[in-house]
């Protein structure tokens, strides 16, 4: 059975353009008496920005993969009689909650509540017609100003949902029914490696109410490497960081913990609590590197590391 394929997305670069202001006009009235009838070119429109704004209909970066482009609307150019052109609307860009905002590697911005906006490519000001430059000593102007080009770059998004937990380790190690038996998430189990292909969330309710997002993270490889679509960038919110390791497995059970540790020390928080937890310990004793020994299967150790974890969350 092949796995589905990956839909979800945390990481995307899109290209921004401001609208591009509209030109200036050259253009005289007729009327008798007046040299060329004399000047009457409006002004040019200013362009349109381009904002970003969170949206909580969204759940993550998806759309963006096929909407790369991102031009907000030109300003118009300036007409005769003294008529100046109208402003470019701007281009609104919906954004999940939860989303940094990167140009050039540094930070700009991070919309974190629905409703936050931020701009990330000004419009370019608009030209200035030949009304303009009509003075005593120059009464037929032929000079215009064209408008400017709008502001473009190269941005980065990176959405971070608001995790508690996140529940990580190597391929086919539990973590899917550890997250089921934790909050009844219903995440797909199946015995083979890398049924999880995109995060997998479930809510763990705490004594007052409150609502803790735990998150089964795609595995890893088995040699530790990040798999594509691993969304390992999730775990940078995460206050709690369990580690499956499966007591079953006769691998060397520091080795594996290790490759873990490798393969998700870039992203993790310092900050964070790591816990080990053995899983399918009814198949095997779980093994010293273990703090807490558990089995989906029998129930053992699920009520105390949900209570520990809620201990700590709250």
């Amino acid at each position: 059975m092949t796995p589905r394929a990956v839909s979800f997305t945390d990481r995307v670069k899109i290209h921004v353009q401001g609208g591009r202001g509209g030109h200036g006009c050259l253009s005289f009235r007729r009327e008798a008496h007046t040299p060329k009838g004399g000047p009457d070119g409006g002004n040019g429109g200013r362009g349109g920005d381009v904002l970003l704004i969170a949206d909580d209909q969204l759940a993550d970066l998806t759309p963006f993969r096929t909407r790369v482009h991102h031009t907000a609307q030109a300003g118009g150019a300036g007409e005769g009689r003294n008529r100046h052109g109208r402003n470019g609307d701007d281009l609104v860009v919906h954004v999940p909650p939860g989303t940094r905002v990167r140009r050039d590697g540094h930070e700009v911005a991070m919309l974190m509540e629905p409703g936050d906006t931020v701009p990330v490519a000004r419009g370019g000001g608009g030209g200035v017609g030949n009304r303009a430059f009509r003075s005593s000593t120059h009464r037929a102007p032929r000079t215009t100003i064209p408008g400017e080009d709008g502001e473009e770059a190269w941005i980065t998004l990176e959405m971070r949902l608001p995790v508690a937990v996140a529940i990580v380790g190597l391929p086919n190690t539990g973590k899917s029914a550890l997250l089921n038996a934790l909050t009844g998430a219903g995440a797909t189990v199946a015995p083979y490696p890398h049924t999880t292909t995109e995060p997998a969330l479930g809510p763990l309710e705490d004594e007052y109410g409150v609502i803790h997002l735990v998150v089964d993270l795609p595995g890893l490889a088995a040699d530790g490497e990040e798999r594509r679509g691993a969304a390992l960038g999730q775990l940078e919110r995460a206050s709690v960081v369990l580690h499956c390791l499966d007591a079953s497995d006769p691998e060397d059970p520091a080795a594996r913990l290790a490759r873990v540790r490798a393969g998700i020390a870039p992203y993790m928080s310092d900050s964070a609590r790591e816990v080990v937890v053995a899983t399918k310990c009814d198949l095997a004793p779980a093994p010293p590197e273990a703090d807490i020994a558990t089995s989906v299967e029998t129930g053992e150790g699920i009520a105390g590391l949900r209570a520990e974890l809620i201990r700590w969350l709250s």
